[in-house]
């Protein structure tokens, strides 16, 4: 695991100055794709309230307040491109610090930074160099794994370098999973802890001085969709989409973070 993961990380500070790949403690205990161009996610009247919200109900909420989307069809690889470890292949994460792409104080998604210490709070700038890792997920209350074809992909992309803005794709390094109330596309209507699966993405460098916008693809056989709620037809039941996804983009500095959910970007 160690070498994949060195691989990737050359490969990419090379080329970007940037990232390298890598996992949160649980809370508790390629295939080729089409993806979509991400749209507003339509949500039912949740049954709960999401615990980062704090808004007016939404009758829908946005994948972001704003980032631009991500060059997918110019996208260089971060990694090896290998399929993540599987279920099993590793036991938990290296550290606390994790970035939330399903964090919601208004009517769109704003990943922060949460606190290891309470879960309702976040930051939306970080540390230069600090480590951090991506766990984002489906639910999967079965005893088999999700299967060929599911996957949370992320484009990281530096927005205030000189020249072309390039952008970087990262599959996940392995799966995980673990009991929360928050998992994927269905999380402002689930109602209760679900087992969810995770997909992880390890930054054991972190990333640069600069400002990155950052996105995260759920991926899965369109049939998948369907119960989900997202779509309604399949072309292909077995052909690989994204129907959800969530960006944002913020400044990597020499500042510690702070954690009050209502860091201005």
């Amino acid at each position: 695991m160690a070498a994949v993961v060195a691989l990737g990380t050359l490969a990419v500070i090379v080329a970007l100055g940037l990232v390298g790949q890598v996992v949160d403690e649980p809370r508790e205990s390629p295939a080729e794709i089409g993806v979509s161009a991400p749209q507003p996610t339509p949500v039912p009247t949740p049954a709960k309230a999401d615990a980062a919200f704090s808004g007016p109900p939404c009758k829908e909420i946005a994948p972001t307040g704003g980032t631009p989307l991500p060059d997918e069809a110019g996208a260089r690889p971060g990694d090896d491109g290998e399929r993540p470890l599987p279920l099993g292949a590793v036991e938990g994460v290296p550290n606390a610090d994790r970035l939330d792409f399903l964090f919601t104080p208004e009517c769109f998604r704003d990943a922060h930074w949460i606190d290891p210490l309470n879960p309702d709070r976040g930051t939306g700038p970080w540390t230069t160099g600090r480590p951090f890792h991506v766990r984002e997920g489906f639910i999967n209350n079965g005893a088999e794994p999700l299967g060929a074809g599911f996957d949370v992909v992320l484009y990281v992309t530096r927005l205030d370098g000189e020249g072309p803005e390039t952008t970087f794709r990262f599959e996940s390094d392995y799966v995980l999973r673990g009991t929360t109330d928050r998992c994927g596309p269905t999380y402002t209507v689930d109602t209760g802890p679900q087992t969810c699966e995770w997909f992880v993405h390890e930054f054991p460098n972190g990333l640069p001085e600069g400002r990155f916008a950052i996105w995260a693809f759920w991926q899965a056989p369109c049939k998948a969709w369907i119960g989900l709620g997202l779509t309604d037809d399949c072309a292909d039941p077995d052909e690989v989409i994204s129907l959800f996804s969530s960006g944002f983009d913020s400044p990597f500095s020499q500042e510690a973070p702070v954690y009050d959910g209502t860091s201005a970007f």
